[in-house]
C-alpha cells in the first residue's frame, strides 16, 4: 500500500519513493523505443533501458492511487 505524504511524496513498502518522470512521459519514452529504428550494436542497451523502464512504470501505476 502507498501512502501519500505532502509534497508528492509516496512512501512504498515502508521506504519514501520520489519519481522524477510521471506517467505519461514514462509511456512516451516507451513509445519513441518502440518506434525508433535502433543500430544492431545498440540493441541490448536498447532492450536494457526499456525494461528499467518498464518496471518503473508498473510500479508507479500500482501506487499512484
Amino acid at each position: 500500500m502507498a501512502i501519500n505524504a505532502k509534497g508528492g511524496v509516496k512512501i512504498v513498502e515502508g521506504k519514501a519513493y520520489v519519481h522524477p518522470l510521471s506517467i505519461q512521459e514514462l509511456e512516451f519514452l516507451l513509445t519513441v523505443l518502440a518506434n525508433t529504428e535502433h543500430k544492431g550494436k545498440d540493441i541490448p542497451k536498447v532492450l536494457q533501458v526499456t525494461q528499467k523502464l518498464r518496471e518503473e512504470y508498473k510500479l508507479i501505476v500500482k501506487h499512484n492511487n
